[in-house]
């Protein structure tokens, strides 16, 4: 028993590559799907597109525009992030598309809409939700200096462009937690490193040794890692010009004979 409502075999066929054409055109040198490529595509695919941008809010961290075609959508989206409403906002958070034909007589958005309209120019938009993977939310926008700019087609293509936003997005938020995490390990092992010195040099315990790397964190007023690195490297913990060093580290040191 077949279902009438499903496209046949052929019109599979088709969609698949079609598909399968948007993804080489997305895709960067890498085989990664990039999100410059994305906006830059869907802006001109969407019909009464003019501009494009994926926003992506970060349940940890500030909002952030990963991707723009322009800087158009940059300065609509500090507006959203500034007066926390907006059509992208809405979208990221839940609802599957949010379409706005004047932003200068939208209730759904009333310090928004107005700052948009006389600050930018901007009067339609159409957003449409990318779905990632963890806590972080994210949204398609497509942005329009008329007035009932967007129709059903423009939906409709909009939609088509959501998931290779999603893959793109996705491959970015894993690049940078990635790097953070190297970044992390790397910090630490580094403090390790200067903690052992110090525990050499004064004979004390890790933990007496790292109060006196956060000690002299503090006095010098610089970075944790950066004073590590200092003692990793001379084997000592450095001094300001003129001031010294810090009570407890001199309080260790030797009397002279």
């Amino acid at each position: 028993m077949t279902d009438d409502r499903l496209p046949d075999s052929a019109a599979f066929a088709t969609l698949g590559t079609q598909f399968g054409e948007i993804t080489r055109r997305l895709a960067a040198s890498d085989g990664q799907v990039d999100p410059k490529l994305v906006v830059s595509l869907a802006s001109a695919v969407v019909p009464h597109a003019h501009h494009c941008g994926i926003t992506v809010l970060h349940r940890n961290g500030a909002p952030e525009s990963v991707a723009v075609t322009d800087e158009l959508p940059a300065r609509v989206d500090s507006l959203q992030y500034s007066l926390h409403e907006g059509p992208c906002l809405d979208a990221s958070e839940g609802d599957d598309l949010v379409v706005c034909d004047d932003l200068d007589d939208d209730a759904r958005w009333p310090a928004f809409g107005p700052a948009c309209v006389a600050k930018v120019g901007v009067r339609s938009m159409l957003s449409v939700r990318v779905l990632l993977v963890g806590t972080d939310r994210a949204a398609l926008n497509f942005y329009s200096t008329t007035a009932s700019a967007f129709d059903d087609l423009d939906a409709g293509v909009a939609s088509i462009f959501a998931p290779f936003a999603a893959m793109a997005v996705n491959q970015v938020v894993r690049e940078r937690e990635v790097n953070d995490l190297g970044a992390a390990l790397g910090n630490s092992r580094q403090i390790g490193t200067a903690i052992g010195v110090l525990m050499a040099r004064y004979k004390v315990t890790s933990e007496r040794a790292f109060e006196l790397l956060s000690e002299a964190s503090q006095h010098l007023n610089r970075k944790l890692r950066d004073v590590a690195a200092d003692v990793e490297l001379t084997g000592e913990l450095p001094v300001v010009a003129g001031a010294g060093r810090p009570p407890a580290q001199r309080a260790l040191e030797p009397e002279p004979e």
